[in-house]
């Protein structure tokens, strides 16, 4: 998607300017005239020499998760006091910093003054607006309960926020011990062992075995390090290439799951997800069909969105989530359970509310547990690896001082 700079006459012949997004320039026309506006200038908005590669922009500002949520819950609260949509989006453009989120709100406001409704305007950002986001806002306005829907909305962007930092923090510690682990290593292999090797070459001491292995290690990576940051590079993007495959997501999503204590924090993570998703659909008036067939897309696992995609398709042919959800060992019985319960009682999306809270407990005991297993784990890694380079280092002086005696 390229960026449009216009200058333009609104209905009552005020001078516009603004920033679209789209595909080329006829797109760009045809959307500005849709909206109403006489075009007087219309150009591609070019990205600062040497600031752009390719489809990335250092000068592109990304609009976060938080700006979202904090967009979301300040909407909602502007529309409950009684202010108009097109106001509250004026408000929210004037104070809003991020200056591609400004522009967006800025789209969103003329679209909505033009007569387009917000959740079609929202889709034409979708890597902004998810579809959970824009089919909530969809069912809101037809439903005449907009506020409520943004309510909903962001109440569940501030929870996925907050899981999705207690994960991030619980790693965090493990990542800092590992790469002082790495730095301290190569230190000593890159900056000490070659000292400690001329001494011992001069001395003409008789090297042991850990010394040797040392010593080996030493000059692959003091002789080959630029290919050992090659391999590492390479690896790195032949993985993420890998991984964004639909079957290499699917089956690292699928060793996610196997792993000891994370693989049990995935598959809760997941279902949190899945379920806070399909609740908060359903209380916004979406259809099941299409509320099952979002959340196989927001669940992030591809695993699990496959498996929400079967059951989307056994409910189109009449069958129950919760028999379906039976047959998958993805879903614990008490998730069976209270879908087989909500469905029966016509309280689906309740039970799964219940289900979702209890996840998001479970996520936190879990990221606990995972965060109690890390740290002992990377410290007994890190001493054992240091430990062997100096004992390595030192076994020959030992010998020396032995046979001195």
């Amino acid at each position: 998607m390229a960026q449009f700079e216009y200058q333009a006459r609104d209905s009552r012949g005020a001078l516009v300017k603004g920033v679209l997004e789209a595909p080329d320039s006829r797109a760009a026309a045809s959307r500005l005239r849709s909206s109403g506006f006489t075009i007087l200038t219309l150009a591609q908005k070019r990205a600062p020499l040497g600031l752009s590669l390719g489809k990335f922009s250092l000068t592109r500002q990304k609009v976060t998760v938080k700006d979202i949520a904090i967009f979301t819950r300040q909407f909602s609260t502007m529309l409950r006091s009684g202010i108009s949509a097109v106001r509250c989006l004026t408000v929210l453009e004037e104070q809003t910093q991020n200056a591609r989120f400004k522009d967006i709100i800025s789209t969103l406001r003329r679209d909505l003054e033009a007569g387009t409704s917000l959740s079609v305007s929202m889709a034409r950002f979708p890597e902004v607006f998810s579809a959970l986001y824009t089919n909530m806002v969809a069912a809101g306005e037809v439903g005449g309960n907009l506020e409520e829907a943004l309510d909903r909305l962001a109440a569940f962007s501030e929870k996925d926020i907050a899981l999705r930092g207690k994960i991030k923090n619980a790693l965090t510690y493990p990542i800092i011990l590992l790469v002082l682990a790495v730095g301290v290593v190569v230190l000593l292999v890159a900056g000490v062992l070659p000292t400690f090797t001329s001494m011992l070459t001069e001395l003409d001491v008789p090297i042991p075995l850990p010394t040797k292995i040392t010593i080996a290690f030493s000059n692959i990576l003091l002789g080959y390090w630029y290919l050992i940051i090659i391999l590492i590079v390479g690896g790195a993007w032949l993985f993420r290439r890998y991984i964004r495959t639909p079957k290499g997501r699917t089956n690292w999503d699928r060793f996610k799951m196997k792993l000891p204590v994370l693989g049990s924090l995935t598959q809760k993570t997941a279902l949190s997800r899945f379920t806070r998703t399909l609740a908060t659909l359903l209380q916004s008036g979406v259809p099941l069909l299409q509320a099952l067939d979002v959340s196989s897309r927001a669940v992030d696992n591809a695993v699990f969105s496959q498996e929400i995609q079967r059951i989307a398709d056994g409910v189109r042919e009449g069958m129950r989530i919760g028999t379906l959800m039976s047959q998958s060992d993805l879903f614990p019985p008490m998730v069976v359970q209270m879908t087989t319960a909500g469905e029966e009682s016509g309280a689906l999306e309740e039970l799964l509310t219940k289900v979702s809270s209890f996840y998001d407990q479970e996520v936190e005991s879990a990221v606990a547990n995972l965060t109690a297993t890390i740290e002992p784990v990377m410290l007994v890694l890190m001493g054992g690896i240091v430990g062997f380079i100096l004992i390595s280092l030192f076994l020959p002086y030992f010998a020396l001082l032995g046979g001195i005696k």
